[in-house]
């Protein structure tokens, strides 16, 4: 009995400890694949980070860009040295790019929390190259923080920016924060209904604010600045509206206009400038020891519309813009890389100077009056071959103190031009500015463009008509007598665009 008991109980434990062996390797229940998860909030592209609530979106393009008679394959050559349209300059110029952007967004209590940000990686005419990020910035609850489009840019424009009608040239008449964009803090308020109020400030965009009695005018530059440091950014207030005919935007800017030290004594106004020194020699000019212009504050107003047109073909637009300021010219004043100079055969040249303000010791400064409009128009002939025509128009002008006393041609206590003119003639930098062109679009497959935008650049030259004199050579030009004609130039950009 005793035997059977302990063979019985010895079958049991081996059977348990098999049954445990085959428990051991059976596979143990794996945890759940987290996929990818489509996020539909926001739009196409966005997924959801795995293991979080942030929805996210990758994209960006690839761009090869080739111009004739332009700089950087984008600005047509009415100004610096390509503006001396001699055997110096280089017509043929290219810039390859690629971009690269990240947009996330959250549901919060206070609404979306929203970052994007966008790579730009480029090289430039002969291995000029240049990487940044031209978007860095935040939104949530009504505010913008970082590097953006300026929420002052309207819609209806002919450059290559948002709202506009994307020409391949760099709009040299239209006012925008540009493919680099600006540093900016904004709060918008929704008023519904696609309305929009915003206030905020970026940093600020100035031109040459000049003193006449030292710094030196030649063509095809802006004046030698002597503004005083950014002590703070522009102010401004936008308003935008969008619905489903278009958009309309307009904004006011305020820029100051603030100089360093005056360098000298005016004896024309009476010696106000540098103080004279008790001891001869012991002032040393344009330093603290000297006065200063008081402060100007400039403006500008900017306003544009687009509208759609469906009705006479799917993506039709018709859209304008105008701008006006005083002492706010690179904002009411367009985009222009430097003030022109176009020479021409026959020993002509157009010109004009581009400025903010200018003065001379011991006097006040005297702000530079800017316009500009434009507007542009296209059509759709197929879903995806599309024709834009376009055109903007500039005018910058001085007023009665600075051409009365001849500011720009030494007079009134200022400095002899490298730019001369007679005395008994006319001394007025007023100038015109106009372009006009066409693009034409052809979309092969989705994200795919390929473009060319044929321009004519036009100069309506300052002292028109008149013989002046150079003292500073352009280019291979020569330095001597010149005559004051209007110029014009033509430019071709071709570009491919793949976007994704």
């Amino acid at each position: 009995m005793k035997m059977v008991k302990s063979l019985l109980l010895g079958s049991a434990a081996g059977l348990v400890a098999v049954a445990g062996a085959q428990a051991a390797d059976l596979p143990v229940k794996a945890k759940p694949v987290e996929y990818v998860k489509i996020c539909s909030l926001y739009g196409e592209g966005f997924y959801y980070i795995p293991g979080t609530d942030t929805c996210i979106l990758f994209g960006g393009y690839i761009r090869a860009q080739y111009g004739w008679n332009t700089t950087g394959g984008r600005t047509p050559h009415y100004t610096g040295t390509g503006g001396a349209q001699d055997r110096t300059v280089s017509s043929y110029s290219t810039v390859h790019r690629g971009n690269m952007w990240i947009d996330t967004r959250t549901q919060t209590a206070y609404g979306t929390l929203r970052t994007y940000q966008l790579y730009q990686f480029a090289e430039q005419d002969q291995g000029a190259t240049e990487a940044r990020p031209t978007r860095a910035f935040i939104q949530w609850a009504g505010f913008t923080f970082g590097h953006t489009v300026s929420f002052t840019d309207p819609p209806g424009q002919t450059g290559d920016g948002a709202g506009g009608f994307q020409s391949l040239h760099a709009g040299q008449n239209i006012s925008d924060s540009g493919a680099n964009g600006t540093n900016q803090i904004a709060y918008t308020w929704d008023l519904g209904s696609g309305a929009s109020i915003s206030v905020g400030a970026d940093e600020r965009r100035v031109k040459s604010l000049s003193n006449l009695s030292t710094n030196v005018t030649s063509v095809g530059v802006d004046p030698t600045t002597s503004r005083a440091g950014m002590n703070h950014p522009n102010p401004w207030i936008a308003f935008k509206l969008i619905q489903a005919w278009g958009q309309f935007g307009t904004a006011l800017i305020l820029n100051k206009n603030a100089a360093t030290y005056y360098n000298g004594n005016n004896a024309v106004t009476g010696g106000i400038g540098c103080p004279v020194a008790p001891v001869a020699g012991t002032v040393q000019t344009g330093t603290t020891q000297c006065f200063y212009p008081s402060d100007e504050w400039g403006w500008a107003v900017l306003s544009g519309v687009e509208i759609k047109l469906p009705q006479i073909a799917p993506g039709d637009r018709i859209g304008g813009f105008f701008n006006y300021g005083i002492g706010a010219t690179a904002y009411s004043g367009g985009s222009l890389l430097n003030s022109p100079g176009l020479f021409g055969s026959g020993n002509n040249v157009a010109l004009g100077v581009v400025t903010d303000g200018v003065y001379v010791n011991g006097g006040s400064i005297q702000q530079t009056t800017s316009w500009s409009a434009g507007g542009g128009f296209e059509h759709f002939w197929t879903r995806n071959f599309s024709s834009v025509v376009y055109g903007s128009y500039t005018e910058i002008t001085y007023n009665s103190t600075v051409v009365g006393n001849r500011w720009f041609c030494g007079g009134g206590g200022a400095a002899v031009q490298s730019i001369v003119v007679a005395a008994a003639t006319n001394c007025d930098p007023s100038f015109h500015f106009w372009t006009v062109g066409s693009i034409t679009n052809w979309y092969p497959v989705p994200g795919l463009r390929l473009a060319v935008d044929v321009l004519w650049t036009a100069i309506d030259t300052a002292y028109n008509g008149q013989v002046i004199t150079l003292s500073k050579a352009s280019g291979a030009r020569p330095t001597g007598a010149y005559t004051a004609n209007n110029q014009g130039i033509l430019s071709v950009v071709f570009r491919a665009q793949r976007t994704f």
